[in-house]
């Protein structure tokens, strides 16, 4: 189980944009509506939010890791969210957000979910591995950059 086999270039958003939680998550779902169809965004997006009111997925040193179960997802789904300025995303650290990690799955894969959550987790130890993320400029990028440290970090 790796994070590419979840991930293609089409669901890397580049240049999110300040807002509201709301809006920044909105924003990270959008190729799952326009690229993939998923027909129920409010329920994923309501599922997201649900999740950020118990604790912030603002995880510190610039990275969140917006995730949820949503019987309105089919397979599990990551998507990477990349911001040059910074965002606030209500960070347990304050800081601005650079680097999202949106995991989304169905109830019936919530084992799976835990486990692709750690691999992200042990990627993001890597200060190396989020500083190449942000100097991608392509989806290809992004999945390459992914692809070179899971197979030497994790």
């Amino acid at each position: 189980m790796k994070l590419t086999e979840y991930l293609n270039p089409r669901l890397v958003v580049f240049d999110i944009t300040p807002g509201a939680v709301s809006e920044i998550l909105a924003q990270l779902i959008a190729p799952l509506v326009e690229d993939e169809g998923l027909s129920g965004a409010d329920r994923v997006l309501e599922a997201l939010l649900a999740r950020e009111q118990v604790l912030s997925t603002g995880i510190g040193s610039g990275i969140a890791v917006p995730h949820a179960i949503s019987e309105a997802i089919a397979s599990p789904h990551l998507i990477v969210g990349l911001s040059q300025t910074g965002v606030d995303f209500r960070a347990m650290d304050d800081a601005p957000v650079h680097v999202f990690f949106v995991l989304l799955s169905p109830p019936d894969r919530a084992g799976h979910h835990i486990r692709l959550l750690a691999r992200i987790a042990r990627l993001a130890r890597h200060p190396e591995f989020l500083d190449g993320l942000r100097e991608c400029r392509t989806g290809e990028e992004v999945l390459s950059q992914i692809h070179e440290y899971e197979s030497e970090h994790v």
